[in-house]
């Protein structure tokens, strides 16, 4: 490295170097006249090939472009006839297969007349933070997703009590966005208020979760019942780093599981075991429910048992004794029989 000691003066060759011996960027140049095309070291590696292992060409340079990507690039005639050389964000396919995304800025230089003389460019690897921007946004759209299909809300705070995050919020109570912040708490009804922030103040000193129930104005002007689901954010030392939760309809239920009824045609997937919780809720005996059934008490006892053979039509039988004195079975979300009575 080329370094002027009493001044510790680097050249810009050595700290172009020095960048690029990360593997995040790399440049190019072109004499028209020479016909020389030159990449740097970093271009090399950027591309995932072996420095110096091929000669280097703007053609060679497109063909490592995604081929949905490669038509925005301008072609080589357009650079040198037109001197026409625009900025890209375009992915670049390596030789192995990997796939980078890289920003591409880039010049034309003109001779006295304006012809186009030559060229250079550098190229920046984007692809981290492409991909955090793209897995914010799949967060932000089924953050998204959930508010339009259920008024539920996800909260950040600062320990001390600030907004960071609460899409659909404001949108929600017609609370300005640059008051979110600060004022976030405005929509609640004034006579709840000065209780529902104290009570706030006094969980988070408490420094554990909690659920606050509240109302609010919303911006059709109509007041609506919420429920807050607060809980703090811990680092690896055991300090709050920061708070989270959910704000959701006090009567949504959208956070309950599922439960639809089960029809006749789903009997075979009532077990034994239902069976047999079906009788206990209703206090009844195997022979209860064999009278009740018309069946015989071994069948009962069988069925219950989950023994095998022809039992369809019995247990059909069974189930709808039981459902006529009052029993339900329901699945909840999608998979599990669940047995209640409801008289």
């Amino acid at each position: 490295m080329t370094i002027n000691i009493p001044t510790l003066a680097f050249s810009s060759r050595e700290f172009l170097r020095m960048i690029e011996s990360f593997g995040l960027s790399g440049s190019w140049g072109w004499n028209f006249s020479r016909k020389e095309y030159v990449w740097s070291s970093g271009l090399y590696k950027l591309f995932g090939i072996e420095d110096g292992s091929v000669q280097p060409d703007y053609e060679l340079y497109r063909s490592l472009v995604h081929p949905d990507d490669r038509l925005q690039l301008e072609d080589a005639a357009q650079i040198l006839n037109e001197g026409l050389l625009t900025d890209h964000t375009f992915r670049v396919i390596r030789p192995d297969g990997t796939m980078r995304i890289v920003v591409s800025r880039g010049d034309v230089y003109f001779t006295p007349e304006g012809a186009p003389a030559g060229a250079a460019g550098v190229l920046v690897d984007v692809t981290s933070q492409q991909r955090a921007s793209h897995a914010v946004r799949t967060h932000n759209d089924r953050q998204r997703a959930v508010f339009e299909h259920s008024s539920i809300i996800p909260w950040v705070w600062t320990v001390d009590g600030e907004v960071l995050h609460a899409p659909g919020w404001c949108e929600l109570t017609g609370l300005p966005p640059e008051d979110l912040p600060g004022e976030w708490h405005r929509p609640v009804v004034a006579e709840e208020r000065a209780a529902f922030l104290r009570q706030h103040a006094e969980h988070r000193a408490r420094g554990q979760a909690y659920t606050l129930d509240f109302t609010a104005r919303l911006a059709s002007g109509e007041h609506g019942a919420f429920r807050a689901l607060v809980a703090p954010v811990m680092t690896g030392t055991g300090t709050i780093r920061e708070w989270t939760g959910l704000t959701f309809p006090a009567d949504s239920t959208a956070l309950k599981p599922r439960r639809d009824a089960l029809s006749a045609s789903g009997d075979e997937r009532v077990r034994g075991l239902h069976l047999r919780a079906a009788r206990g809720l209703l206090d009844w005996t195997l022979a209860d429910l064999a009278k009740a059934s018309k069946l015989s008490l071994s069948t009962i006892r069988r069925l219950e048992e989950d023994a095998e053979g022809p039992l369809a039509r019995s247990r059909h039988a069974a189930i709808e004794a039981l459902r006529q004195a009052g029993v339900v079975f329901t699945v909840v979300e999608g998979s599990t029989v669940a047995v209640a009575r409801t008289r």
